[in-house]
């Protein structure tokens, strides 16, 4: 006798939020992915600042529907933390992708294309959508953070606060 193959359907009825980490949140994301339907979660972490922030809401689409290419913020499974990680492609060298998150000051190597999971397609910070990080900008973006441009931008705007408090001290 032949099983019938049932789809499975999750659905929450009313809207709270569902903790998932580690392994459970990556086995949920590559199964939704997987069958071709997005997966959207609220990101923990800094490595993304400025364009992704702790807390928001991004949704990842599968690769599939949205190929992966210069620029595109991905998620893939880092293979020494085995923990889902969300950064931007900054190079391709032989069918490999080099990964990197805008905030990192080192790039996470070489990731092949099956282990790259889904790509981001939309970003909410408190309810609002954001669009600066997804559009032909990226291309910017990833070519700064190639060349560790954006490092140091990142470094200097963090260091201005600093500076003018230190320059009013000093005119008191």
């Amino acid at each position: 006798m032949k099983l019938k193959e049932v789809e499975a359907e999750f659905s929450i009825i009313k809207e709270e939020e569902f903790l998932l980490s580690g392994k459970d949140l990556v086995e949920l994301v590559q199964e939704t992915l997987a069958k071709g339907a997005g997966f959207r979660f609220k990101v923990k972490g800094f490595s993304m600042l400025p364009f992704i922030r702790d807390g928001d809401v991004v949704t990842m689409s599968p690769t599939s529907k949205f190929p992966v290419g210069f620029g595109k913020s991905v998620a893939f499974i880092d293979s020494k933390t085995n923990k889902l990680v969300i950064h931007r492609i900054i190079g391709k060298n032989k069918g490999l992708y080099l990964i990197k998150g805008d905030n990192a000051f080192g790039a996470d190597g070489l990731i092949p294309k099956e282990n790259i999971l889904g790509c981001v397609t939309k970003i909410e910070r408190n309810g609002k959508n954001i669009f600066l990080g997804l559009g032909s900008e990226r291309l910017i973006i990833a070519l700064f953070s190639k060349i560790r441009v954006w490092s140091l931008v990142l470094f200097f705007w963090r260091m201005l606060p600093l500076f003018i408090r230190n320059t009013i001290k000093s005119a008191i």
